[in-house]
């Protein structure tokens, strides 16, 4: 017998209000109304995109005016080839789950054909469980958590346990005319690095960097590339934004070559970001993959606290058609 397989397609526009209803099912009814109708407008002025939202169909072949869609999944496209999504919505009914899982493999089937090459779901700790459960169902494992950290820019950093200090850094900005030094170095920090491991080689280094570009607000000073002197392979790369409509610098990306790791140079760079953030911003955040256990010993050192904690679900489209994550 042939297993029942919902209809799932892109939500056509005419049908984006049942489906946001559907959306936000959870979301306390005195609410959802002026949320759904805010989302509409936002995407009527182009502000909000919702080319990314799937449907799932109450019955298995071409709707009718009569039937009425049962689920609801939001994806959508970032930088660097990689995609966000979120746990799917379904109405309550004996194939939820069918549902659901059918929402993901269909959407991620699309982004595959597409040359996505990363999709990630970070879910906080409003996902339910059943969200959970249907992005692992749908093909999205849960491989780590990510811990959100904070700190108060203006307040100076601890003293340093060792009692000698890490060799100085020469930090320059971002300079365009040493572009392939910059790259070189940056390429060399995502060698062995413990920060979601899965991702490394997936994406070429012009995708990374594009992803890297469209976090916060790029502005190229605030990108830095700290060297010690005389070993051009050891250097400390320090991606630095801020974030529009919020009071806070994040640091986007922080990474050490293999010839500077080990040497108390990441408190070094906490240091320089701490000095480039405090006349702009009262808060520096940054997130760590709770695997990378050098790292959070290097932010809990330096003065930062958890605020938030998520859940990352990840699959990767490799080269040649193979998944992973």
């Amino acid at each position: 017998m042939t297993p029942w397989v919902p209809l799932v397609e892109p939500c056509p526009p005419a049908a984006c209000l049942e489906a946001l209803q559907v959306l936000y099912q959870r979301v306390p009814q005195a609410v959802r109304g002026p949320l759904v109708e805010e989302v509409l407008r936002e995407s009527a002025a182009g502000q909000v995109d919702l080319g990314g939202l799937w449907v799932a169909w109450e019955r298995p072949w071409r709707p009718s005016a009569a039937d009425r869609i049962v689920g609801a999944f939001l994806t959508q496209a970032l930088a660097g080839r990689a995609a966000a999504v979120w746990a799917p919505e379904v109405l309550p009914s004996l194939r939820r789950t069918a549902t659901a899982a059918a929402l993901v493999r269909t959407a991620l089937a699309d982004l595959k054909r597409r040359g996505f090459r990363i999709v990630q779901a970070v879910l906080d700790e409003s996902a339910h469980g059943r969200g959970v459960g249907d992005l692992i169902r749908g093909g999205m494992p849960r491989v780590t958590e990510l811990l959100y950290l904070e700190r108060d820019t203006r307040v100076p950093l601890p003293p340093a346990a060792a009692a000698s200090g890490p060799p100085p850094l020469a930090w320059r900005p971002f300079n365009p005319a040493e572009a392939d030094d910059f790259r070189r170095l940056l390429q060399a920090t995502y060698t062995s690095s413990l920060d979601m491991p899965e991702l490394e080689g997936v994406r070429s280094l012009d995708e990374v960097i594009e992803g890297h570009r469209a976090t916060g607000r790029f502005v190229p000073s605030r990108w830095r590339l700290g060297r010690v002197q005389g070993e051009p392979d050891a250097a400390v790369v320090l991606l630095l934004a801020d974030i529009p409509d919020r009071d806070v610098w994040e640091v986007v990306y922080l990474g050490l070559t293999p010839a500077a790791r080990g040497r108390g140079l990441g408190r070094s760079a906490i240091a320089h970001a701490l000095e480039l953030a405090a006349p702009h911003a009262p808060r520096l955040e940054l997130a760590v993959d709770i695997r990378n256990t050098p790292a959070t010993r290097l932010y809990a050192s330096t003065g930062f606290v958890p605020f938030d904690r998520r859940t990352v679900h990840l699959v990767v489209f490799r080269e040649g058609g193979a998944a992973g994550g």
